[in-house]
């Protein structure tokens, strides 16, 4: 019994199983036949996409080839120029195209293209060059209108030749008739022509003789006027040298009056010293009641000044060139100079010593004179200023800086001389009492800046000769300048005072001047 029993149990196994193996069997056929359809789908639709992608070219190579038939006609839309020239891989068949164009067109003209019709080009790469701005119809048009107009041109010169014709007609019969008349004319002339000038041959020969006769009259007169004019010219030359040497006397020896006599012979001492105080410090018998005010500047000489005279004050000193050379120059030597510097009193101020030629034995003390060229108790005199004024030594100019530190000091500046215009700068006049004369441009042999410098001194010269006829007393700065306590460099060198004029030398800088000034 128990052997029956573990049989039936064997049968839903077997039965399970079968049902697996057919099962599995039939999915495997379906999977089968699903996969080969798929393949066969794949196939066609990569077929598809061959043969959209071969019309698409085709499309492409047909969108061209439009486009650059539009462009060669001259009918091109919108883009066409842009796309053919956008074209990257398609460059080399647009060349291609343009090129088999270019070929059926050459096979229309057997002596070659014409440079008109010829509007598109390749390159030796085979690339389109840029696209025509107009095309063949343009050509074609302008062309035909070109024909037109010549034919009514040529119609016109046909209707011109007509009428030349029928002109040249006329002139033969007009011709015609002229030579008959000339013919008689030919016959009875020569007769006429000789009786004629016969006559005018003889009138010609007494014409001749009259003229000649007056040719000769003419002459003569002529050589005496010219004796004449020679004479009275000769005449001229010798007054004109007279009174040139006369000129010229006069103004050396107005020069030589002028150089000798002393600008400041009858200087009066403004005031004197009272005591002298430490740190260099004066008190003067100046103040409030004279005007005096702070900057003003006095040059001190000993009391005996008066009575010894200008010469008393004259030594002869070695000075020094920037080449370390030394020169003796005699000059005129101040005790010292002052500048005030406060003002005490109706008659009292205190100034500051500024230079003194020898502190131990010709120190300034009490009882020392006070002069100033130019400055007068209560007044001023009036100055103008000529020249270059260098007072440093620097190789500049410093009209400018004098001009305003004498006008700080009362002093009136009626005009100074600009170089750089060439022309004074306020007005010379009858209360100008001294023109101060700076330095001028110095010159040797060999001056590149010769010519513009010879300019400058000239005009620096007629301007100081212009003062003098208005009755002006010229003095030398280095005179003036040290007996108004003024302190300025009086030796500077002529290098520093070419280096100054340069730049009022036309075309001149300060560079251009050579070592030397020269």
């Amino acid at each position: 019994m128990a052997k029956r029993v573990a049989k039936e149990t064997n049968l839903p196994l077997v039965i399970s199983l079968v049902f697996f193996v057919l099962t599995t069997i039939a999915f495997g056929v379906m999977w089968y036949m699903q996969y080969s359809d798929q393949q066969a789908k794949d196939e066609a639709v990569k077929k598809a996409n061959t043969e959209k992608q071969t019309a698409q070219g085709l499309e492409a190579d047909a969108v061209r080839k439009l486009r650059i038939a539009r462009i060669m006609l001259g009918v091109d839309e919108d883009g066409d120029k842009s796309a053919i020239e956008a074209e990257t891989s398609g460059k080399e068949k647009a060349g291609n195209e343009i090129k088999r164009i270019r070929e059926a067109m050459a096979k229309q003209f057997p002596n070659g293209t014409p440079a008109d019709v010829d509007i598109w080009k390749v390159d030796d790469k085979g690339q389109p060059e840029a696209a025509p701005k107009a095309g063949l119809l343009t050509v074609i048009g302008a062309q035909t209108q070109a024909r037109i107009a010549a034919e009514k041109d040529a119609a016109l010169e046909r209707a011109k030749s007509k009428e030349a014709i029928n002109d040249l007609s006329k002139i033969a019969d007009a011709f015609k008739a002229a030579t008959t008349e000339f013919k008689t004319l030919a016959d009875s002339l020569p007769k006429k022509f000789k009786s004629d000038l016969e006559a005018i041959q003889q009138k010609y020969d007494e014409r001749k003789k009259e003229f000649a006769a007056n040719e000769k009259k003419s002459r003569d007169l002529l050589t005496q006027v010219d004796d004449e004019k020679n004479k009275a010219d000769r005449e001229k030359r010798f007054l004109q040298n007279q009174l040139d040497e006369t000129t010229n006397e006069l103004g050396r020896v107005r020069d030589k009056v002028a150089e000798k006599r002393d600008a400041f012979e009858f200087d009066e001492p403004q005031g004197h010293i009272k005591r002298r105080l430490p740190d260099n410090i004066v008190e003067i018998d100046l103040g409030s009641t004279a005007h005096v005010q702070a900057g003003l500047t006095f040059t001190i000489l000993p009391s005996d000044y008066p009575t010894q005279g200008r010469q008393s004050r004259m030594k002869t000193i070695r000075v020094p060139n920037e080449r370390g050379e030394y020169k003796s120059v005699t000059r005129f030597i101040e005790k010292g100079t002052i500048e005030v510097i406060e003002v005490l009193g109706p008659d009292l101020s205190r100034a500051r010593i500024t230079s003194e030629s020898d502190y131990i034995r010709d120190g300034v003390g009490a009882g020392d004179l006070l002069y100033n060229s130019v400055w007068r108790k209560g007044s001023a005199d009036h100055i103008a200023l000529v020249g270059i004024f260098d007072i440093n030594g620097d190789g500049t100019d410093d009209t400018q800086h004098v001009v305003r530190d004498l006008s700080r000091m009362g002093i009136v500046i009626d005009a100074f001389f600009d170089l750089r215009t060439r022309k004074w700068v306020g007005q010379v006049n009858e209360q100008t009492r001294y023109l101060v004369v700076g330095r001028y441009p110095v010159q040797s042999a060999h001056d590149p800046n010769r010519d513009e410098k010879t300019q400058l001194i000239d005009a620096l010269g007629n301007a100081v000769k212009a003062a003098r006829e208005k009755g002006v007393q010229d003095v030398k700065y280095r005179d003036f300048f040290p007996r108004m306590g003024y302190r300025v460099k009086l030796d500077v060198s002529d290098d520093k005072i070419n280096q100054a004029s340069a730049p009022y030398l036309k075309g001149v800088t300060a560079s251009d001047m050579p070592p030397g000034g020269n």
